[in-house]
């Protein structure tokens, strides 16, 4: 049997988390969605009309066009189903496929309760994996608890997802979206569906495996350029250089690609690229460059402390007599996600190297912070003459609101700053040497 050629009336998204909440409203706009999570506090939640990842617009999240469901029977009858479950690794760096796993098997066995004469549904998956997943492992576990036949009762398709958190810019609907099928009329139908939300197009992919590999990529070539620079910038505060200074120089010329160095963490960059050396490493290959990466970008936290140390000493201080502000725990600017943050690693680092730690964030709840085992600090403007050490973990917008002045009177004497972002202008550094405080930047 074929799919349909239409579009279909109704779109099935199976994970309501950070990609899947964002693609239920954007289709609700055009179709009718029904959102499915296992998670029944998340559900009510979102029935309330809260997000709690702070992604959707309270307004935008209802509608009578979504409806948020916990049974997946509504899947039986589906004709065309999104899965946007999450990929992690493990402590080994192994991709962790349970929840793909069992979000397929799920769907499958939805299906053995599918009415007669439907034509096959459409399984497209959004969540990032390595080339062959799709196929190998997703498609056979339908198949194995429907009884249907991969490619035949069913089809399959992959659009990986391409979200970046708290960027006004490059949302869901403005940037290309690259759609694959098992077929030419699977494909064609998946872009027609993706197409209503994609403004600024779509990209067919030739097969599945091609946009797998194509998402994986594009987080490697990012975890690849930030570790460039992040290598760079060790090298240069032993050769006594400002890498800020000579990505300016540098900069100038036309074909010089800037990068900044810092914390990389999150949910994609230091994941993803696992995803694809795992593959490498099954087909006999050693993908020894993108391995390199990540290694670097994971020292960074213990370059900083090395750094602390040093600095301190300048001082006369030693990090285990001293108090220090975390100024960030989200892994990026301007976000509450503490997915995979490298702020944390670094707080956590410093509190097992005998500081008293404490860390600040706005965007982040303080319970988020406590279940991290994290000690907030409440708002460092009341805390005067508190702290030995900052370190700007986070670069976001509201910490450089205020004036630099109140930056120098949260240190109690010959303090030190430590701006990993950089985000802070020269006047800020110049103040702080005029106290008799050091500042830093990578």
């Amino acid at each position: 049997m074929s799919v349909m050629t239409s579009t279909p009336d109704r779109v099935h998204i199976v994970g309501l988390g950070y990609v899947g909440l964002p693609l239920a409203v954007a289709f609700s706009k055009h179709l009718t969605v029904t959102g499915f999570d296992l998670d029944p506090t998340r559900v009510d939640e979102l029935i309330r009309g809260h997000d709690r990842n702070g992604e959707v617009q309270l307004d935008s999240v209802g509608g009578d066009s979504l409806e948020y469901v916990t049974d997946p029977e509504c899947l039986s009858d589906a004709s065309f189903i999104i899965v946007a479950v999450p990929t992690p690794v493990d402590e080994n760096n192994e991709p962790v496929l349970d929840h793909l796993e069992s979000a397929s098997r799920m769907v499958g066995h939805a299906f053995k309760s599918r009415s007669e004469g439907l034509q096959p549904p459409v399984v497209v998956y959004e969540s990032t994996t390595f080339p062959g997943c799709t196929e190998e492992i997703c498609g056979p576990a339908i198949g194995e608890s429907s009884g249907l036949e991969p490619g035949v009762d069913f089809k399959l398709g992959y659009s990986p997802e391409r979200t970046n958190f708290g960027d006004a810019e490059h949302t869901l609907q403005t940037v290309i979206k690259v759609v694959s099928g098992q077929d030419e009329e699977t494909t064609s139908l998946i872009e027609t569906v993706y197409g209503q939300i994609a403004i600024s197009g779509t990209h067919r992919a030739p097969d599945i495996r091609t946009a797998e590999a194509a998402k994986v990529i594009e987080n490697v070539q990012r975890d690849l350029n930030i570790a460039l620079v992040n290598e760079l910038a060790i090298l240069f505060d032993r050769l006594g250089l400002s890498t800020s200074d000579v990505l300016d120089a540098a900069s100038t010329k036309w074909n010089f690609s800037r990068y900044s160095p810092g914390l990389v963490g999150g949910h994609c960059i230091p994941v993803d690229p696992y995803y694809l050396t795992y593959k490498a490493e099954e087909a006999g290959f050693h993908p020894s460059l993108i391995l390199a990466g990540r290694n670097t970008n994971e020292q960074i936290p213990g370059f900083i402390e090395e750094k602390l140390r040093s600095l301190l000493g300048g001082k006369g201080k030693h990090l285990t007599d001293c108090r220090v502000l975390i100024m960030g725990v989200a892994f990026k600017p301007n976000v509450s996600d503490i997915r995979n943050s490298k702020a944390i690693t670094l707080a956590k680092l410093l509190a097992e190297s005998g500081a008293r730690i404490e860390v600040y964030d706005p965007l982040v709840d303080v319970n988020i912070m406590e279940r991290m085992d994290l000690v907030p600090g409440g708002d460092p403007s009341e805390m005067n003459g508190r702290y030995d050490a900052i370190i700007v973990a986070t670069g976001h917008d509201v910490f450089l609101d205020g004036s630099v002045d109140n930056y120098c009177e949260w240190f109690a004497d010959s303090g030190v700053m430590i701006d990993i972002p950089g985000d802070f202008s020269p006047s800020l550094q110049d103040l702080m040497e005029s106290r008799g405080d050091l500042y830093w930047r990578p």
